[in-house]
């Protein structure tokens, strides 16, 4: 796979900010409408007919209300961030004069650490646009190559023919169950709307994970800088230890800020995770394998994807975080004066405390509530199942 280069190595996450501005979230304030727009779009073709409209059956009711808490999740998810602007600019702000810290004051190998952390990040974004963009592609184009299928090897012209949809609603006043050329201007229709859903919905993971990973490597950084502590001159010793309390606290302020920003999104994340998980296995046991779960899987699959991810950078996060507090106990600290001793004491304090990002303030987001997360929505999925 040929992907385009990173331009400038020490840039902070060029191709994230480079995508928000596309999408209003980042730049130009007087650009903001173009969030507004692609919002106001998705509530038209997705969320209206799905409200509106209603569904013909009990089984299509389950699909189309697990696609609208699955679509949901990444609009007002994006939505809320954008409420929260100010203060992701803040903490964006703030990382990219860490970095500059880094690449211009501190010795080579913690700055080659972090172009290396640039490089990844770079790279595993554009991998991912590719790999979402494919399954974007694979989800509208499914559901028109199986209906032209049916259309091609029908032998009885006057058996109806089932017709595949991309998204399980009325399109307001098309006939799209049961009209071939209704069903044409629906497929047309919804070309453009699942690029958006793809885009929005990878723009939200892209912010998340790229944002936590870097709050993670300000952490490692400064693990690392403490390391070095026991290298650097005895006349200046101290003065450096006041600059890596200086720039933890830094780092502190970056984890608040994104902390802020996301909490609220993680929350409602949890929380629809679990609906979707439930509706959607739930279809599947009720309808049984055919055509249509194709991209119901590709539902499931997303949606369990992004949730992990977020709560393994999450882990990533909080682990960084307590090597501070191991990289102040292994730096002995033994050998220095009472005045260093006393501040490596109150730096190992802090580095001791539980830091990470929250859903809603209530739980950390990480593998362990993860896992949690299944069990639960299994028992979920069992009482539903009873059910029916």
């Amino acid at each position: 796979m040929v992907l385009p280069k990173l331009k400038d190595e020490k840039a902070v996450m060029p191709f994230l900010l480079r995508i928000q501005t596309i999408a209003g979230l980042w730049g130009d304030r007087s650009q903001r409408y173009r969030f507004y727009l692609i919002f106001a779009y998705f509530c038209l073709m997705v969320v209206f007919p799905k409200i509106l409209f209603g569904y013909p059956d009990l089984e299509i009711a389950v699909r189309g209300t697990a696609e609208l808490m699955f679509e949901s999740n990444a609009f007002f998810g994006m939505l809320m961030f954008s409420f929260q602007r100010d203060t992701y600019e803040r903490l964006v702000h703030e990382l990219q004069n860490l970095a500059t810290l880094v690449l211009q004051d501190l010795p080579e190998e913690l700055g080659q650490y972090l172009i290396a952390v640039n490089r990844r990040l770079d790279r595993s974004s554009k991998i991912y646009c590719y790999c979402h963009f494919s399954m974007a592609t694979f989800f509208w184009f499914m559901p028109v190559w199986t209906t032209y299928s049916a259309y091609r090897a029908a032998t009885n012209s006057s058996e109806p023919i089932e017709h595949v949809l991309h998204l399980e609603e009325e399109l307001y006043f098309l006939h799209v169950r049961t009209s071939v050329v209704h069903y044409t201007f629906y497929a047309a229709i919804m070309w453009p709307t699942i690029y958006t859903l793809g885009f929005t919905g990878g723009t939200k993971l892209l912010t998340i994970f790229s944002n936590v990973k870097y709050c993670s490597a300000m952490m490692k950084l400064v693990a690392l800088r403490i390391r070095c502590l026991a290298g650097v001159e005895q006349e200046r010793v101290e003065r450096e230890l006041n600059e890596i309390i200086s720039m933890h606290q830094r780092a502190l302020d970056c984890v608040f800020r994104l902390e802020t920003t996301f909490r609220w999104v993680f929350f409602v994340q949890f929380i629809q995770c679990t609906m979707i998980w439930c509706s959607l296995i739930l279809y599947i046991a009720v309808t049984g394998f055919s055509s249509t779960v194709a991209n119901v899987c590709v539902q499931i699959i997303l949606v369990t994807v992004e949730t992990y991810g977020y709560c393994y950078f999450g882990t990533d996060l909080t682990t960084e975080s307590f090597n501070v507090a191991l990289a102040v106990y292994d730096c002995e600290w033994y050998k220095f004066n009472v005045s260093m001793r006393r501040k490596l004491r109150l730096l190992l304090q802090r580095s001791q405390k539980p830091l990470g990002v929250t859903a809603g303030k209530f739980r950390f987001v990480n593998v362990a509530q993860f896992g949690k997360m299944l069990k639960m929505s299994y028992s979920f999925y069992v009482v539903l199942k009873e059910q029916f």
